[in-house]
C-alpha cells in the first residue's frame, strides 16, 4: 500500500493498491471486494455508483463521507476483503445500511 494522501476519488483510492486477478471469474470473485483497479473492472466504482451514490442523491450522507468510507474500509479490512465485511464497514462508518 502507498503512503496516505487526501483522497478526494475513488481513483484515488484504487493507485494505493496493485492487483492483478489471476483468476478472472473466479468462484471466490462474487464473495470479495477488490480496492484496485483491474482491466476495465473497477469494484470501488460500482459500489459507489449502485449501493451509495442513490444514498447520496437521498442526502443520506455526502459524496466526501462516502469516499473516506470506502478508503478506511479498503486500508482497515484485512485482505482478501470479504464483501459482507466489506458493506458491514460501511454500514457502521455511513450509518446507514448499505446491503450487498
Amino acid at each position: 500500500m502507498k503512503d496516505m494522501a487526501i483522497t478526494k476519488t475513488i481513483s484515488d483510492i484504487n493507485d494505493k493498491y496493485d492487483y492483478t486477478d489471476e483468476n478472472p471469474g473466479g468462484k471466490q470473485d462474487a464473495k470479495l471486494v477488490s480496492c484496485a483497479q483491474c482491466g476495465d473492472y473497477n469494484e470501488l466504482s460500482y459500489i459507489y455508483t449502485h449501493k451509495l451514490k442513490p444514498l447520496i442523491d437521498k442526502n443520506k450522507f455526502s459524496h466526501e463521507d462516502a469516499i473516506q468510507a470506502l478508503d478506511e474500509a479498503c486500508a482497515k479490512l484485512k485482505n482478501p476483503r470479504t464483501r459482507v465485511e466489506f458493506y458491514e464497514f460501511l454500514t457502521d462508518k455511513l450509518g446507514h445500511t448499505i446491503v450487498a
